[in-house]
This record gives C-alpha cells, sequence and structure tokens, in this order.
C-alpha cells in the first residue's frame, strides 16, 4: 500500500531525513521507532504531504504523492502530537467539525460518529461535555476519533499515547488493533517499546535520519532478543 524509496529531506546544512525506505501492507500496524531529532516526524510529515522530499519517492497504492499528493489525501486520516481540538465546543461538536471538513454530512456523518465513538469509547454523555472538562486520555482518543470519520485507508499517529496513565494507553491501543481488524494500514510512532511489541507487525528504527533497522516483527524478535535490544544494535550500528 505505501512505500518510500530513499527518501531524502534537507534543512540547510542538516540532513534530516537521509535515505529512508520502507513498505506497509494493508492491514499492518509498522511501529516507527527513534529519540526525539532522528527524523520521524519529518519522515511522518512527507508521508502526509505536508513536506515535499528533496529526493527519492513516495508510493500510495502504486502512485507517486510526491507529484500527486491528491491522490492519498483522501484517504488519510492524521493523528498529530498536539491536540487538534476546539476545547470550548463539546466533544460531539468536534467530531461534527471535523467530519463536515473531510465532506461528511446527514445520516452518514451521524453513522461515522457512532462508530468512532464505540472505537474510541466515548459515550453519549461525554461526548455532549465540552473538551475543557476532558482528561488528556479523553482528549487523546477524541483527537484520534476525529482523524477516523471519514474510514482512512492509511492512518498516521504520532506518539498518541505520550503523557497518559496505563488505562487510556491501553484503550487507544485496542483503538489501533481495531483499525488493523479493518484492514487500514498505521504508522504508528512513538517511544514506547513495549506498545511496538504488542501491536506492530513491522518495525522500522530511525536514527540520525538513515533507517538503521526495518523488518517483520517476528523475525526481528526471533532471536530472543527483546525490542529494546535491537533498537539499542541499530543505534550502535
Amino acid at each position: 500500500m505505501l512505500e518510500l524509496v530513499n527518501v531524502k529531506k534537507y534543512f540547510k546544512d542538516n540532513r534530516a531525513v537521509d535515505g529512508i525506505s520502507f513498505f506497509l501492507n494493508e492491514g499492518e500496524i509498522l511501529g516507527l521507532i527513534g529519540a526525539n531529532g532522528a527524523g520521524k516526524s519529518t519522515t511522518i510529515s512527507m508521508i502526509a504531504t505536508l513536506l515535499v522530499p528533496d529526493e527519492g519517492n513516495i508510493y500510495y497504492r502504486g502512485q507517486d504523492i510526491v507529484k500527486n499528493p491528491g491522490f492519498l489525501r483522501n484517504s488519510l486520516g492524521y493523528v498529530p502530537q498536539e491536540i487538534a481540538l476546539y476545547p470550548s465546543l463539546s466533544g460531539l461538536d468536534n467530531l461534527k467539525f471535523w467530519g463536515k471538513a473531510n465532506h461528511i454530512r446527514g445520516n452518514r456523518l451521524k453513522q461515522s460518529i457512532a462508530q468512532v465513538s464505540r472505537m474510541i469509547n466515548l459515550s453519549d454523555e461525554v461526548l455532549h461535555k465540552k473538551v475543557i472538562t476532558y482528561s488528556g486520555g479523553m482528549k487523546r482518543r477524541l483527537n484520534i476519533g476525529a482523524a477516523l470519520l471519514h474510514e482512512p485507508r492509511l492512518v498516521i499517529m504520532d506518539e498518541p499515547t505520550v503523557g497518559l496513565d496505563v488505562e487510556s494507553r491501553n484503550q487507544i491501543l485496542e483503538a489501533v488493533l481495531a483499525l488493523k481488524k479493518q484492514g487500514a494500514a498505521v504508522i504508528y510512532a512513538g517511544h514506547y517499546l513495549e506498545e511496538m511489541e504488542r501491536i506492530c507487525d513491522k518495525i522500522c528504527v530511525i536514527d540520525r535520519g538513515k533507517c538503521v533497522l526495518f523488518g517483520d516483527k517476528e523475525i526481528l524478535l526471533s532471536g530472543n532478543k527483546s525490542l529494546e535490544q535491537l533498537y539499542l544494535e541499530g543505534k550502535a550500528r
């Protein structure tokens, strides 16, 4: 479904992304791992068509989205690190706003909101409250729900569980696994290696702008190594 081929991005003399290549199939979750400043967010921004690579190609279903970004955008759900919600509105009104922003209206919007609400485990009572009253975990889950209303086939999540308690993190991980069951492809960027080990099918470790480790999780972990060991070995290369 998605393939990056020797993708590079420079900011003046800084090689933020320096020749990254990987691929992802339908119904798979890719764990994108790297320290702050490693190049994760820049890579994500290029896949989301927010930045244009200086070199290389990004293909979605065989189409080069660098040349034709519109081919991907209707199929993309993007969950940024920052909470992209209006705190003075209710959770329901936020979902209605983002649904309409994605050209969803009428009965389809009602059905999408009902489906997404079940996935992110927010009740009608909670959705009718203003977002300013929400806990951090509730805001994160609503943020995810807003990105899923148009039933995207490729979902990018940039550190969706950062700073959350165990229960909130588990609820988000269950939502990610539900997306996989529906056949969506998910790029899951984060720092919590135990989460990656639990949910991911593929692992990509980025260090100083390069992909230093990529492959199927089951194969990478077949030597009885933990994901933490593999991550540290990848960084040491």
